[in-house]
C-alpha cells in the first residue's frame, strides 16, 4: 500500500568535552485512539547544523574529539517521524548526511507499506538551506534512483525545486514527487496530522516552515529561525514537546553572528524557562559551548531545558 494521499483538515572525557551515548527506552504496545497512532515516535537523526560536528575546516577541540570518536557527532538537522507497527516513517528535513541517516531508521522501521528503494514514506522540508534540503540529491540517478517519492513542501519551495539544479533533474526523472503544502493548513498523512507554520529565517530563494505534529502528544519542530516571534511563543507554549533552534549559546561565539543569526540558547532560557513544554536544542553549531561539560551545560540542564543528540528517541 502507498502512503496516504494528502489532505488538508552519559559520560564526560577528562577533556571536559560531553560524549553523548545513546539509549533507547523499551518501546510499549499501545493502542490506536480516535485519530492519532499511539505508538508514534520522533528520532533525532541528526541534531548538528548544517554542517554537523566535526565542522567543515575546523580543528578545533569540539571537532578535533569528533574526528577521532564518532560518540562525539552530530549529524546534519533531520528527524524521523515514525511508527514501526503502522509501517511509516517520513523525513523532516533530507541532510548532507542523508545515508548515514536512513542507516539509523532501518534498524527501527526495516517494513514501510510504500514499497521504494529506501525504506521512508515520504520526506518533509522546512526550507531551501544546504543542511535541510541537500540530501535530496542521494535520490537520484547517480545514487539510488529512487521512484516518485513524495517530498511535502511550500509552493516557494516546490518551485525552485522545480526550476534549480540538481533538484529539477530529481522531478524530471520522477525521483520525487512534490506535494505543496500551505503554511496554516493541517494535512494528514497516514493518520497523524501536521501544521506548517512559517518561520522568519533568511527567506532569499524560498521561505522556511516548522511544523507542528499532532498525535497522542501535540510537538512542534523548528529547527532554524533567526528571531522567535509572538506567534511561535504561543505555539512553543502550547505543545507538549518543543525540538527549536539551539545553534548558538551566546551572540559572541561566532564574529559573523549578524550574517547567519539564530536566537541564543541562554536569551531563548530566558524567555521560555516558565514554560512547561518539554524543551530540546537541536541544530547546534561547533561553536556552541554545549559541546562541552561546563557551566553553560550545565545552565541548560539545571533550568529543566534538554540538549538534543543523536539517535535520541522521543514518545509522542
Amino acid at each position: 500500500m502507498g502512503v496516504c494521499p494528502i489532505r488538508y483538515l552519559k559520560d564526560f572525557s577528562s577533556s571536559g568535552l560531553f560524549l553523548v551515548i545513546s539509549t533507547d527506552s523499551q518501546e510499549k504496545d499501545l493502542k490506536m485512539e480516535g485519530d492519532y497512532i499511539k505508538n508514534m515516535k520522533i528520532k533525532i537523526l541528526g541534531s548538528g547544523q548544517d554542517a554537523g560536528i566535526p565542522h567543515t575546516g575546523c580543528y578545533c577541540d569540539v571537532c578535533t574529539r569528533a574526528r577521532k570518536d564518532t560518540n562525539y557527532r552530530r549529524l546534519g538537522p533531520s528527524i524521523a517521524v515514525f511508527d514501526k507497527k503502522e509501517g511509516f516513517c517520513y523525513f523532516i528535513d533530507a541532510s548532507p548526511d542523508f545515508k548515514y541517516q536512513l542507516d539509523m531508521v532501518r534498524e527501527y522501521v526495516n517494513i514501510i507499506r510504500r514499497k521504494g528503494i529506501i525504506p521512508i514514506s515520504g520526506i518533509l522540508l522546512t526550507h531551501a538551506h544546504f543542511g535541510h534540503c541537500s540530501g535530496l540529491w542521494h535520490l537520484g540517478l547517480e545514487v539510488v534512483d529512487e521512484k516518485n517519492l513524495l517530498v511535502y513542501c511550500t509552493q516557494k519551495m516546490g518551485e525552485l525545486l522545480r526550476r534549480d539544479h540538481p533538484f529539477n533533474l530529481l522531478v524530471q526523472r520522477k525521483n520525487i514527487k512534490i506535494k505543496e503544502i500551505q503554511p496554516d493548513k493541517e494535512f494528514e498523512l497516514d493518520g497523524f496530522r501536521y501544521v506548517p507554520i512559517q518561520v522568519p529565517h533568511r527567506n532569499k530563494v524560498a521561505d522556511t516552515v516548522g511544523y507542528i505534529i499532532k498525535s497522542k502528544k501535540r510537538t512542534i519542530y523548528i529547527p532554524d529561525i533567526d528571531h522567535w516571534t509572538d506567534r511561535i511563543i504561543e505555539e512553543i507554549k502550547t505543545a507538549d514537546i518543543a525540538i527549536i533552534d539551539g545553534t548558538f549559546y551566546s551572540k559572541d561565539e561566532i564574529s559573523r553572528f549578524d550574517d547567519v543569526p539564530h536566537p541564543p540558547i541562554k536569551e531563548t532560557i530566558k524567555l521560555l524557562e516558565d514554560v512547561n513544554t518539554d524543551i530540546y536544542f537541536t541544530h547546534i553549531n561547533h561553536t556552541n559551548a554545549i559541546n562541552r561539560n561546563g557551566k553553560e551545560r550545565k545552565n541548560v540542564e539545571s533550568k529543566g531545558f534538554k540538549i538534543a543528540h543523536d539517535g535520541m528517541i522521543i514518545d509522542i
